[in-house]
């Protein structure tokens, strides 16, 4: 056993890292590097869950238009007249209602229309929306600052997001917030920077990934713990050592002695010692949370046996023992691809769209079987929305979509943005291309911003978490940026602070 083979070894696959130290810095051992004000978020427990559609998700045929216009047009007719053969369904009957929806306006954008439906495979959103635990957020995108016209964006008045129609952005400024770089810290590490100090236990990070490495979760100081799906005190995170080699006796004495030497050496060269005490560290933090998931109650709800419902059933089961790991805070992160359907796109959605709609449901069923269910929040995001118009067999990049948020504080069975018309004329201030494309109402500025304040970050460190809030809004007593959260639970400082700090 020499040094490069035991070094290649003691690696984790589940990381997605190509080495050691990669994997261990992303095990959030590094705290501390930098001094914010922390302000504490109380006793209660919180949970963020960010479902990350990568891809660019068709979310005009997740959300679609039953009802009649203020103006008495016929939605589900603009609707098919624009979808041709990429409409979901021939009647409005087809769709799943939700129940009595109320559709707002935003920033002096009406919502089109009165009623609406969703896809034919997703009967488990529809109960939640009609429950009251899930809401939609309507033509949302990435944004610098507010776009209200078409003029404005062709003539380049506004700031642009770059690489507006690429996957590659696209999919990192949803994650960061930060459309105008390309190398910014995402906004779960950002909220995790200032609030990781409050957890009792420092040395697991308050980022959980069941995605491996990812730009949401990565702070300046506090990076991800990512983990498998097959979460047992026997498969989880780091495995320190390989499989083959023994785990008793002298080569259980032998391996330690040899981890100690390794990790415990002084090095004059700042990255190995910066990698000799995280290596040390992360070791310790991996049989913290090897114990604690020893402590997983029985679960009785059912998850399918998807992809999608065995990350969220991992997230259960960690949410399950937060007492035993000393956390108050958690941020959980999970990807589920395949949404680029520029060929199939029907036939893609049946496909997809049932597995998302068990998942979450059987996911916030899961969270009120702990207690939980106002305590945590889901998310979903995506690339971008896709065309409303056929390319023969498919949607193509757009730009404002369609995402739902989920939670017992969520103030759901509302659509909140400002859905838009679906015709291509020129009286629609939102459409910018023979296509079918909109500019987004709703900045994903606004939405973090309202998780964060619900989730306890202080409104004076909303800028650090979102540089270009200060665009679209400023925080006032009482006054949020959307509506969607329910802050009894959230009591907030009434000190109006000023935003608009840009140091991404």
């Amino acid at each position: 056993m020499n040094r490069r083979n035991f070094i290649k070894n003691v690696g984790c696959g589940a990381m997605g890292s190509t080495t050691l130290l990669s994997s261990l810095t992303s095990l959030g051992a590094l705290n501390g590097l930098t001094n914010f004000n922390k302000n504490a978020p109380g006793e209660d427990y919180k949970a963020i869950v960010c479902i990350l559609f990568s891809g660019g998700i068709d979310s005009f045929n997740m959300l679609m238009p039953t009802g009649t216009t203020v103006n008495g047009d016929n939605g589900f007719s603009e609707y098919l007249a624009l979808r041709t053969d990429l409409a979901v369904a021939q009647t409005p009957s087809s769709f799943l209602a939700l129940n009595n929806p109320q559709c707002s306006s935003f920033r002096g954008q009406n919502c089109a229309y009165s009623a609406f439906g969703v896809h034919p495979q997703m009967s488990g959103i529809r109960d939640l929306f009609n429950a009251g635990k899930l809401a939609f957020m309507s033509n949302i995108g990435t944004l610098i600052e507010p776009i209200l016209t078409p003029n404005e964006y062709q003539n380049s008045l506004k700031k642009i997001p770059l690489g507006i129609y690429s996957h590659s952005d696209q999919i990192m400024q949803w994650q960061t917030s930060v459309p105008q770089s390309r190398d910014a810290l995402g906004v779960g590490g950002r909220m995790a920077d200032i609030l990781n100090a409050n957890n009792a236990n420092n040395g697991i990070s308050m980022n959980i990934s069941l995605a491996g490495k990812n730009v949401f979760q990565r702070g300046q100081s506090v990076s991800e713990y990512s983990i498998s799906d097959n979460v047992d005190p026997n498969n989880v995170g780091l495995q320190s050592f390989p499989s083959w080699w023994g785990n008793q006796g002298l080569l259980q004495e032998m391996r330690t002695n040899a981890i100690d030497s390794l990790v415990g050496q002084t090095y004059s060269n700042l990255l190995q010692k910066t990698y000799s005490a995280t290596a040390k560290e992360s070791m310790a933090s991996f049989e913290i949370f090897k114990e604690a998931l020893k402590r997983v109650p029985t679960i009785s709800t059912t998850f399918p046996n998807t992809s999608l419902a065995g990350d969220l059933a991992a997230i259960t089961k960690v949410m399950s023992v937060r007492q035993q790991l000393g956390t108050k805070r958690q941020i959980f992160f999970v990807n589920y691809g395949g949404w680029d359907m520029h060929d199939g796109l029907l036939g893609g959605l049946n496909g997809k769209l049932p597995v998302v709609s068990q998942a979450m449901k059987a996911f916030f069923d899961s969270t009120v079987e702990l207690g939980i269910s106002e305590n945590v929040t889901t998310f979903t995001i995506s690339d971008f929305a896709r065309t409303l118009t056929s390319n023969g067999n498919g949607s193509d990049h757009a730009w404002g979509g369609n995402n739902m948020i989920m939670g017992g504080a969520v103030n759901g069975g509302r659509i909140f943005g400002a859905y838009p018309k679906m015709d291509l004329s020129s009286a629609n201030n939102r459409n910018i291309s023979y296509r079918g494309n909109f500019i987004p109402t709703v900045s994903t500025d606004e939405m973090y911003a309202e998780i964060a304040l619900w989730y306890g970050v202080s409104p004076s460190d909303l800028c650090y978490v979102l540089p270009n809030l200060g665009n679209f809004y400023s925080y006032a007593a009482n006054n949020y940026p959307i509506g969607f959260m329910n802050f009894n639970q959230s009591p907030i400082s009434t000190t109006n602070h000023p935003l608009g700090c840009l140091n991404y």
